[in-house]
């Protein structure tokens, strides 16, 4: 019995080895070329491309969470909003910079998720936003101040050109290291991207030990 759960644990950790060396570039994942700049030297960028307004990225949000909380201070996370055109999108995205440019990222982002997915809100212009953020006590001047400031406005247009720069297709999408990119749809799965993002991170660190 115990050396059949021997071998039992052997046969697990070498087919784990071997899935894990399974992951290629241009099938689970993408070599984003040319490389990014990161916003960060000492820590590996990680770079999620999502919308409030896309179910899958609601879906994803506390499962990114706990994988941030495994990950430790060397990853950092950089989320980017993404529009594809959609006027929708584009007024949420402009939510996520304001919360950002008011510092209340903290307070906004997963209720404003919750009111869309679970609540079946919908945000008509910046007014209903405003008053959104104003139920969760921010100024409400302040977020329409935020709304119509260069700041957002530069981080807005930022964020098209990393959409274009890193060919993200998909939501969520998950970019590491500036230089690849994931997204579920190629493997298997929310979990599968995860996965598939430990590998790459990995393989970052390897080449920081150099």
């Amino acid at each position: 019995m115990r050396a059949f759960a021997l071998a039992m644990l052997t046969l697990a950790l070498t087919a784990g080895c071997a899935f894990a060396q399974d992951y290629q570039a241009g099938k689970q994942y993408h070599r984003v070329e040319p490389p990014q700049p990161t916003a960060t030297e000492d820590r590996i960028e990680l770079v999620e491309f999502f919308s409030y307004g896309c179910s899958h990225c609601f879906e994803f949000a506390p499962k990114l969470h706990s994988w941030l909380e495994q990950a430790g201070k060397g990853v950092e996370l950089v989320r980017v909003p993404v529009t594809f055109g959609r006027s929708s999108w584009a007024l949420l995205a402009k939510a996520y910079y304001a919360e950002k440019a008011l510092n209340v990222v903290d307070q906004i982002h997963e209720p404003l998720f919750e009111a869309i997915h679970v609540d079946g809100r919908r945000f008509a212009d910046e007014q209903a936003l405003a008053e959104f953020f104003a139920q969760h006590g921010v100024d409400r001047q302040a977020v329409l101040d935020a709304f119509d400031s260069f700041a957002v406005d530069v981080d807005l247009r930022r964020a098209e050109r990393m959409v274009r720069a890193y060919k993200v297709r998909a939501t969520p999408s998950l970019a590491v290291a500036g230089k690849y990119l994931v997204d579920p749809g190629e493997t298997g799965g929310q979990q599968g991207m995860l996965d598939v993002v430990d590998f790459l991170i990995d393989k970052e660190r390897s080449l920081l030990k150099r």
